[in-house]
């Protein structure tokens, strides 16, 4: 049978039967790709380490020259704390400003991610429906209709969430100089708390990156099969140490996309 056959039967098929089991056979499984969230965590966690250098450039330098006047001294005095203060507070604002327009970058990134979301679960589930069928949906995966919404969706989530990041740094370095400075607290200490600062939001980057392309993935995948007639599927854990003990218990079970398990769809 002929490739462009193959694209008859399929058209021809009710939306429902199109991709039912041919001679027992079974859909492939599609398994996501982790590439997506290795490049989309290596660039979140740039973000963070601009943060992280404009820090250490601009603002550590003032700390340093400020800590005779707001570090307690050997007498337990401190010399001139309110105007140490405001030399740093102006400084962190100056960052924020500096730092907060990234307006263009996260919606750059934004569209990046959701793009080589989509591209990779279209890969994936053509190749596996072509190996299992011996069907070519490429004609199928078009990039309008609801697939749109769950990009346009994912799209200005993520901006948000990009945002977000230089939003709650700034703010956490500013309460935990503030904190520091008006404890009489000294340089090294201070210094201390920005670095933890720095680590967390590191750690919060690798989460964003993780959440947010596992589902886009999911959303996509359950909108793609369901457009080509696959309306069930059998949930298949990674077997690695991320997951979830509830979601091992349903290894093996089957669902319906249009019947969430008790956490959702993988």
């Amino acid at each position: 049978m002929s490739h462009i056959k193959l694209q008859n039967v399929v058209r021809a098929m009710p939306h429902g039967e199109r991709l039912r089991k041919r001679q027992g056979r079974q859909l492939k499984p599609v398994k996501p790709s982790r590439k997506n969230e290795l490049w989309y965590k290596a660039k979140l966690l740039s973000v963070v380490g601009q943060l992280r250098k404009v820090t250490s450039d601009t603002l550590l330098p003032i700390l340093v020259r400020s800590e005779p006047l707001y570090a307690k001294a050997t007498d337990g005095l401190v010399r001139d704390k309110a105007f140490a203060s405001e030399a740093i507070s102006a400084q962190i604002g100056a960052m924020k400003q500096k730092m907060g327009g990234i307006e263009g970058v996260a919606q750059r990134l934004a569209e990046a991610v959701t793009r080589r979301s989509l591209d990779s679960v279209d890969a994936r589930l053509r190749d596996a429906v072509n190996i299992s069928f011996g069907i070519d949906i490429s004609v199928f995966l078009t990039r309008s209709g609801p697939i749109q919404e769950v990009v346009q969706a994912g799209t200005k989530l993520n901006v948000a969430l990009i945002k977000s990041i230089p939003e709650q740094y700034f703010d956490k370095v500013g309460d935990a100089v503030t904190k520091g400075v008006e404890s009489g607290l000294r340089y090294e200490d201070i210094a201390k708390e920005i670095q933890r600062v720095g680590d967390v939001t590191e750690s919060r980057a690798k989460l964003i990156a993780r959440d947010q392309v596992s589902k886009l993935n999911g959303s996509m995948s359950q909108v793609r099969q369901m457009s080509i007639g696959i309306d069930r599927y059998t949930w298949s854990t990674a077997g690695d140490e991320r997951v979830r003990e509830m979601h091992a218990e349903l290894d093996g079970q089957e669902f319906s996309w249009t019947d969430s398990p008790p956490d959702g769809h993988p």
